[in-house]
C-alpha cells in the first residue's frame, strides 16, 4: 500500500517536471536529499515524531533544503510528505520516481548478475546487446553472484534470460527428470 500512495507523490513531481532535465534534475535533488535523510538520524528524527510541532518541523526542513540548493517543486514536494505525515515513505518516494522517470524518458532497467568479473568491453557488449533487445535505451546495474558459477544472469522486469551455469546445470536437471 505505501508503495502505491509513493507513486502518487512521485508522478505529481514527474508531471510538474515535464522535461528530460527536470526529471533529472529532480532525480538528484531528491537522492541528495535522501543521502542527507540517511545520514542523519537526528534529521530524522525531529521531522518523524510527534514532540516536535509542524511549524518547527518545517523549519527544520526549510534549512536542509536551502542547504541543499533545493529547486521549488522538489522542495514543495518534500514539504507536502511531511504536511501529510508521509516522510517515512521517502525511500519509496525516491523508488517510485526513478520508475517513472525511467518510463517518460524511455529507458529500461536492466540487472546483470555474473559469476566471475566482467571486462569493460564485455559489460559494453551486453549493454549494447540489451539495448538492441528491448530497442530502448538501458541502464545496466552489474552486480557479482558467485553461486551462479559461470555466465551471466539477467533481469528486466520479471523476465529473467539465464544463461548462467547454475541455471543450464537447472535445466538440465529437469529435462532428466522429465525424460525418466
Amino acid at each position: 500500500m505505501s508503495m502505491v500512495i509513493a507513486s502518487r507523490y512521485a508522478r505529481a513531481l514527474a508531471d510538474v517536471l515535464r522535461s528530460a532535465e527536470g526529471y533529472r534534475a529532480g532525480l538528484k535533488e531528491l537522492e541528495d536529499f535522501a543521502a542527507v535523510w540517511q545520514e542523519s538520524e537526528s534529521l530524522r528524527e525531529v521531522l518523524l515524531t510527534p514532540a516536535v510541532s509542524s511549524e518547527q518541523k518545517r523549519k527544520v526542513l526549510d534549512a536542509v533544503l536551502e542547504r541543499l540548493g533545493t529547486s521549488v517543486p522538489t522542495s514543495n514536494l518534500l514539504r507536502i510528505l511531511l504536511a501529510n505525515y508521509r516522510m517515512a515513505l521517502l525511500e519509496q518516494v525516491l523508488e517510485a520516481f526513478k520508475k517513472v522517470v525511467d518510463e517518460r524518458l524511455g529507458i529500461v532497467e536492466v540487472e546483470i548478475l555474473y559469476a566471475q568479473d566482467l571486462s569493460p568491453d564485455e559489460q559494453e557488449e551486453l549493454r549494447a546487446k540489451f539495448a538492441e533487445l528491448t530497442g530502448s535505451k538501458v541502464e545496466v546495474k552489474f552486480r557479482q553472484d558467485a553461486k551462479l558459477l559461470g555466465g551471466v544472469q539477467a533481469r528486466i522486469g520479471s523476465t529473467v534470460y539465464d544463461g548462467s551455469v547454475l541455471g543450464y546445470l537447472e535445466r538440465l536437471r529437469e529435462q532428466l527428470r522429465a525424460t525418466s
